[in-house]
């Protein structure tokens, strides 16, 4: 028996019940599970390994992974199947969708793309926006000593600063993707004393020393030919001079040195073909860099009765610096249907209804005077009898 839901999706099914009302109760609050909601929970990460890795990346992972706490899912295993994890995010969505992940948070290492880390979201079981990330530089966690004085379950406070994050489109997705995974969960109203945490999120520019000292090491191509050509005549000189003695030997020898020669420029052109392109490229992907700082208050914040006072700070980590490789933004229409607030449509007021300090309400109930003549009760039959007895016993008096 072929089951006629085998070729279809499972949204395609929930659309098809929604126009249809559940007849358990049970099937009712699944339905309303799967509606929309007003207000949006905290969002949950997963965090896993590609097939390939290095111990710095997974350092990175584990500490990104306590920041996160509580609303994570943790697979630090290498998992062989996510091999060219860039081309295999259909399966990291299956994964987060299956944990019930909004956020994905993937590393991987491979020889042409050392030291990867990849940032994605979904929305509504689909895949939204992704950017991978090269990764400079990385001070863990616990090389600080203040680390563990910090409750990673507070909410932070979020400082993303740079005018890199409006130079266009893609970098100013960027600034919302960083904000809304880092900013941890979604709180209405916060108190003083609960600020403990700072991340300051800074994008700058590198400087062009700094690029020609790392990725600039190149010659002149003119004295190289200089050179070559002084060297061709010393030994053409030398040649000449054998060629007296042994006509026959030397002229095969100019002959070989003739095609060595070509074959050492064309070898030396094409070198320094592939090294302007990939320095080019370089300096196109590394110009801006985006460093991560974690940042604790300290205790006096809260002591302090002046609010001008700057509050003292105390690096807590990881420290880390990254780029930008690349990156898929969202669609325009997906991004603001995402972003887009319904409107709550606020409760008619009953009247002489009032609530109490505890919660429960309290309600006025009007009621009419009792006539007691008219009062009914369980035995009103037994009472019809006696008032016929009692009728009776006045009119054989009478």
């Amino acid at each position: 028996m072929s089951n006629e839901f085998d070729n279809t999706n499972v949204e395609e099914v929930a659309d098809r019940i929604k126009g249809e009302k559940a007849k358990t109760r049970k099937g009712n609050l699944i339905l309303k599970k799967r509606e929309g909601e007003y207000q949006e929970r905290s969002k949950n990460c997963l965090f896993i390994c590609s097939n390939k890795r290095t111990e710095i990346l997974k350092n990175l992972m584990h500490d990104v992974y306590i920041i996160q706490k509580p609303y994570t899912c943790y697979m630090p295993k290498l998992h062989p199947q996510l091999v060219n994890i860039t081309d295999k995010i259909d399966k990291l969505v299956e994964i987060c969708i299956h944990n019930a992940c909004s956020f994905f948070f993937s590393i991987f290492s491979t020889k042409k793309n050392p030291s990867r880390f990849i940032l994605g979201r979904l929305y509504n079981n689909k895949i939204l926006d992704y950017y991978t990330f090269c990764l400079l530089s990385f001070i863990p966690m616990n090389i600080f000593p203040f680390s563990k004085e910090i409750l990673f379950s507070t909410k932070p406070i979020v400082i993303i600063q740079g005018s890199y994050f409006n130079m266009n489109e893609n970098t100013k997705y960027l600034k919302n993707i960083l904000f809304d995974f880092f900013k941890h969960k979604n709180v209405d109203s916060f108190a003083k004393n609960s600020l403990q945490r700072l991340i300051v999120i800074t994008a700058y520019e590198y400087a062009g020393q700094s690029l020609s000292r790392k990725f600039v090491k190149t010659s002149d191509p003119n004295q190289e030919i200089e050179q070559n050509k002084e060297i061709e005549q010393n030994k053409e000189i030398e040649q000449n001079k054998e060629i007296e003695q042994n006509k026959e030997i030397e002229q095969n020898k100019e002959i070989e040195q003739n095609k060595e020669i070509e074959q050492n420029k064309e070898i030396e052109q094409n070198k320094e073909i592939k090294q302007s392109k990939e320095i080019k490229q370089k300096r196109h992907k590394s110009k801006y860099v985006m460093s991560f700082r974690q940042y604790i208050f300290k205790k006096e914040i809260y002591q302090n009765e002046t609010e001008n006072d700057n509050p003292k700070l105390e690096e807590v980590g990881p420290r880390f610096e990254f780029t930008l490789e690349s990156s898929q933004i969202p669609n325009y229409n997906l991004f603001q249907e995402a972003i887009k607030k319904h409107d709550i449509h606020p409760k008619k007021k009953e009247k002489k209804i009032k609530t109490d300090e505890l919660g429960h309400d309290i309600k006025r109930v009007y009621v009419q005077k009792q006539d007691f003549n008219k009062l009914h009760t369980k035995h009103s039959n037994f009472f019809k009898k006696s008032k016929k007895i009692g009728k009776k016993n006045k009119e054989t008096a009478q």
